[in-house]
C-alpha cells in the first residue's frame, strides 16, 4: 500500500495510509508536492524547479525558497524521508510511496471500459491543482496546458460513457458534465451532451434550461449565439415532448358486450407546449 495518496485535482490534499488528512500550510510548498509528483518516478533538478516556481526572484532567493518548500514538506509529512529523496542536484518522490489521482484517473481511461470510465469520471473532481496560483510565467504556461489535456481526458471519458449507452451511468456523466462546465462554460458540446442527458431521462424542463444557461453564457461571456447544432437540438428536444404530450392517451376497460378497446385523449387543446 502506499504511503501516501495525494489528489490533485480540485486543489492538493493529502492522505495517509491510515485515512488522516494531511494539511500542507504552504501554498508554494503544495505546489512544489503536487509537481514533483505528477513528475515521478523522474527526478527534477533544484535548479529547474527554482526557476519554474519563483522565476520572479533572483537564482539564490529563487533556491532559498525551494529550500524553505522543501523543509515545510518534510515537517509536515509523516516519514517524509521515505517519500521525498532530495540530494545536491536532484528532488524527487519515490515513486513506492505514493499514489495520485492524476495518475489513477489517466490508467483508467485505457481500454474505453465502461466501468473504468465511471470511476475514472469519478476521480474527476475539478481542476488539476485548483486553487494554485503562482506568479512565475512558466508554472501558469505550465499548468495551463496540464489542466487542459487532463480536461481533453475527461471529455473523452464522458464522451465514452454516452456511447456505452448503458443507463446506469447517466447520472455519473451528468456530474462529470458539470464539473467540466463549471471549469469551462464555453464548452457548448458539453451544454449539448448535458441537454442529451437530460431529456433521455426525461426531464424536459432541464434540457431546455440547459439551453438557455448555454445561450446566456455565450452572449454573456463572447456575444456569440448557439450553435446550430445546439439550436437543432433544443427543437428537436420541444419536437419530441410535444409528440409525447400528444399522444398520450387513457384505455377505458372494454364493453363488456364488446371487444373494442376505447382511447381517450386526454391532452388539453388549449395546452401550451413551447
Amino acid at each position: 500500500m502506499s504511503l501516501l495518496q495525494i489528489n490533485l485535482f480540485g486543489g492538493v490534499e493529502v492522505v495517509c495510509a491510515t485515512g488522516e488528512s494531511v494539511l500542507i500550510p504552504s501554498r508554494k510548498a503544495a505546489t512544489l508536492l503536487g509537481y514533483v509528483a505528477l513528475s515521478s518516478p523522474r527526478a527534477i533538478s533544484r535548479g529547474k524547479l527554482a526557476t519554474l516556481l519563483w522565476d520572479g526572484h533572483f537564482g539564490d532567493r529563487a533556491r532559498a525558497s525551494l529550500r524553505q518548500a522543501l523543509l515545510t514538506l518534510r515537517r509536515e509529512l509523516p516519514r517524509c524521508s521515505d517519500v521525498i529523496l532530495a540530494d545536491r542536484d536532484d528532488i524527487r518522490i519515490c515513486p513506492n510511496s505514493i499514489s495520485t489521482d492524476v495518475g489513477e484517473f489517466e490508467r483508467l481511461l485505457t481500454g474505453g471500459d465502461p466501468e473504468r470510465l465511471a470511476r475514472a469520471a469519478v476521480l474527476y473532481r475539478g481542476d488539476l491543482l485548483e486553487g494554485i496560483g503562482s506568479t512565475s510565467c512558466q508554472f501558469e504556461a505550465w499548468l495551463s496546458a496540464e489542466r487542459q489535456r487532463l480536461r481533453t481526458q475527461a471529455m473523452r471519458a464522458l464522451a465514452g460513457l454516452l456511447d456505452s449507452g448503458g443507463r446506469e451511468h447517466m447520472d455519473i456523466a451528468i456530474a462529470l458534465a458539470l464539473r467540466i462546465l463549471a471549469i469551462d462554460p464555453l464548452q457548448e458540446e458539453i451544454h449539448r451532451i448535458l441537454m442529451r442527458c437530460y431529456a433521455q431521462q426525461g426531464r424536459r424542463t432541464d434540457a431546455l434550461r440547459q439551453y438557455d444557461l448555454c445561450r446566456s453564457v455565450l452572449w454573456r461571456e463572447v456575444r456569440a449565439a448557439p450553435e446550430r447544432e445546439t439550436e437543432r437540438l433544443q427543437l428537436e428536444i420541444r419536437h419530441t415532448f410535444r409528440a409525447a404530450v400528444r399522444s398520450t392517451s387513457l384505455k377505458l376497460p372494454p364493453d363488456k358486450n364488446s371487444d373494442a378497446t376505447f382511447t381517450l385523449d386526454v391532452t388539453p387543446a388549449s395546452r401550451s407546449l413551447s
